[in-house]
């Protein structure tokens, strides 16, 4: 397994995890200082879309690399 394989499977991981967060809410982790700082900053629906875009990002860099 090379340097860019893993590298696109942490990115993977990451992105599902993001994505998780970003449609679950789970109480635990949404109650966080840095992520109610962004909802203060963006508000409810903001947060949830950075955490999504961020998501959906980090997934699409992590298939192109372990494609390549």
């Amino acid at each position: 397994m090379s340097i860019p394989d893993i590298i696109g499977l942490l990115l993977l991981l990451y992105g599902l995890t993001c994505l998780y967060i970003s449609l679950a809410k789970p109480a635990a982790i949404w109650r966080l200082g840095k992520i109610q700082g962004f909802v203060q900053l963006i508000g409810e629906k903001g947060t949830t879309a950075l955490i999504f875009g961020l998501g959906v990002g980090t997934v699409i860099a992590g298939t192109y690399l372990l494609w390549l």
